[in-house]
Order: structure tokens, then sequence, then C-alpha cells
């Protein structure tokens, strides 16, 4: 999640003049390191803002994107590392997968699409990118933007791959009448608002930092309610009865409860079981989260089988370990899980790839 956002921030502080390529991972199938959306942007002086994969690819994208950015046009490059003789002959990448990557020049006056990138990041909106892939057209695109207005007067095909992308949350290539297309879903970072900023909070929000997350912390306290103890969220000094309100709780915002206060909690969940968020952690004992679920309860407030289901008490992964670093880590591994839609069991139990395939 944070990787977007330091392309961004690593493109604008080009030069005017300075030229760039953006790779951008266009289709990926079998056991590949990334998926479609995954980017790296080649700087200038030929720094590299981003992975594609553990390394293996970065090399012969490095030297690849020097032609691009020489010869000033777009370019795909196609990665087979299901070959027999890959490791012999080819990258020996050893993954058993392939793996599609589109190169263009970028520059401030032709930013390809991190200007629509950018836009909806700041906004906090879902948009959906097209891109052609066919060799006549490779490299043009068309946007569906979050407020439903689509750019780049795209066919009825197109415009229906758009749509339909925006509804399923699915990321594709097609084939259309005009050739192959990437139709990419892009999301905001995801949100986690952490209720209590005790000393235990420090390090979950260095870590949902690091990890790309828009964090925000809420608390009553003043001397705990302070931005420097926080760096890179945004800090929240509120009444426990106004937290949840100030925050504008809502589907896309997945909230860790630690206060440590029975009460407060008491408080805290009666106003976010009731809410649209997907998550709502809770420190403690099974036994106290039980507890405040029946104060909560009790207290009249209509809570429905599926909002009582996104109540995670006690919150976090199994994995073991002590100290605030390992709860950290416990926890923000929960969160992930939640919001990818899996179990957070290990790899190796997993039925199947570790990516889910490309809808047909």
């Amino acid at each position: 999640m944070r990787e977007l956002g330091d392309i961004l921030s690593a493109f604008e502080s080009m030069r005017p003049g300075d030229a760039g390529v953006l790779a951008s991972v266009v289709h990926a199938s079998g056991s590949t390191y990334r998926r479609i959306g995954a980017r790296l942007l080649v700087l200038p002086g030929d720094e590299l803002v981003g992975l594609l994969s553990g390394g293996c690819l970065e090399g012969d994208l490095l030297a690849r994107a020097r032609e691009v950015r020489e010869e000033g046009g777009p370019r795909l490059v196609h990665y087979d590392a299901t070959a027999e003789d890959d490791i012999v002959w080819g990258l020996g990448l050893g993954c058993a997968g392939v793996v599609d990557v589109l190169l263009e020049p970028v520059a401030q006056g032709r930013p390809g699409p991190l200007a629509w990138l950018a836009a909806w990041r700041r906004e906090r909106g879902t948009g959906v990118l097209a891109t052609a892939l066919s060799p006549e057209r490779v490299g043009r695109r068309w946007a569906l933007h979050p407020d439903g207005s689509v750019e780049g007067d795209p066919s009825d095909e197109v415009r229906a791959a758009l749509r339909d992308a925006r509804s399923t949350g699915r990321s594709r290539r097609m084939a259309t009448r005009d050739g192959e297309l990437c139709v990419e879903v892009a999301r905001p970072p995801r949100r986690l608002v952490v209720f209590g900023a005790g000393p235990d909070a420090a390090p979950v929000v260095r870590l949902a930092v690091e990890l790309g997350f828009d964090v925000e912390v809420v608390d009553h306290r003043s001397a705990h309610a302070r931005a420097e103890r926080f760096p890179g969220a945004r800090v929240h000094l509120v009444p426990t009865e106004d937290a949840v309100a100030r925050v504008a709780v809502d589907r896309d915002t997945y909230a860790l409860v630690m206060t440590h206060h029975y009460l407060i909690d008491r408080a805290l969940l009666s106003q976010l079981l009731p809410s649209q968020s997907p998550y709502i952690g809770l420190l403690g004992p099974k036994r106290r989260a039980e507890d405040l679920l029946a104060d909560v309860l009790g207290l009249g407030i209509d809570v429905s089988d599926e909002q009582r289901a996104r109540l995670h008490g006690p919150a976090g992964l199994d994995v073991g370990g002590e100290g605030p670093e390992a709860i950290a880590l416990s926890l923000l591994a929960e969160v992930v899980a939640a919001a990818e839609g899996r179990p957070g069991g290990s790899l190796r139990d997993r039925k199947g790839p570790i990516h889910d395939p490309e809808p047909a």
C-alpha cells in the first residue's frame, strides 16, 4: 500500500526536464511476486522506487527502462518463468509464473497514469484504469473516476469493462474487439483508526504507517494525544463520546480499540459495533470481549449478527512472541488478512496458488 505513495512523492520531486520510466504490472499468472497494479519508478539517475519482484526482474527492467527513456515510447515486456530452461538460459526466476510489464516514459508534463492515481488518492476514491496492450495502441488509457465520470472517450466495450471492474473490485487482463486490455482497480490506502494513545499504540502506528495505512489515533487525554508521539499519523484529542463520529468511521475504516479501560472500551464499542467498519479489533482476553459485547447489547443497542462478526476480541493472529512490537505485528497481520479476505493461516497449508487467479 505504501509503494504508490512513495512513487508519487518521487515523481513530484523530479525537476522539469527530467525523464523517468514507470513500470506497471499489467498481467500476472501462476506463482509471481506481484500482481496487476504493482509499480516501479525508475528515476533519471537509475534509482528505483518500488518493487515488482524479489529482485529477480529489477536488473533487466532497469536496462530496458534506459532504452525506453531514450526511445521515448512505451514498451510491453513479457517474462515467462514457466519454461524448463529458465534457470539455465533465462533470468532464473524460479517462480513458475508469467508477468507482463508495461514500461513508459514519464515526466512532469507527461505523467502517464500517475496524475489520475494521485488525484484518486487525495480524494480517497476508488478509480479504474483501462490500458491498451495491443502493439498498435500500447499504453493508451481510459479512466473511470470515483465520481462515475469516464475519461478518454472509450468504446462501449471498454466502458462496460471499466464499470464491471468497479462493481466486482477485480483487476484483470481481457481480450476485446480492439485488442488486449488491462483493467485495473485502483483503491485508496486503507484507513486504520487506533482508539487509545497509550505506549503500546506507538509500535502499532509505526508498523501501520510503514505498511502504507492511512493512520489516525484518537484519545481523550491531552498528555497522550500528541502528534510528536505518532509520526506519520493524524492525532485527534476528542472526548470518548464523540470519538467515532469525529473520525467518521465508514466501510473503509479498520478500527483497533486499545484503551485498556473497560468503561471507555464499552463506550467506543457502543459506537463502533453499529457502524459500517469491516473490522473492529479489541485488545484483552476473550472473556472481557464477551462481557463488553453483552454490556453493549444490554444497553439496547441493535447489533446485527453480521456486525457482531466484525468484532475480533482478542484481536490479532496467534503468532506468539512477547512485547509491544510482537503484539503490533500480530494485530496488523490480522487487519491485513481481514482486509484481503484471507484467514491468516500459514501459506504452506493454503490449497492452490498463493494469489487468486485473474478473472476469466
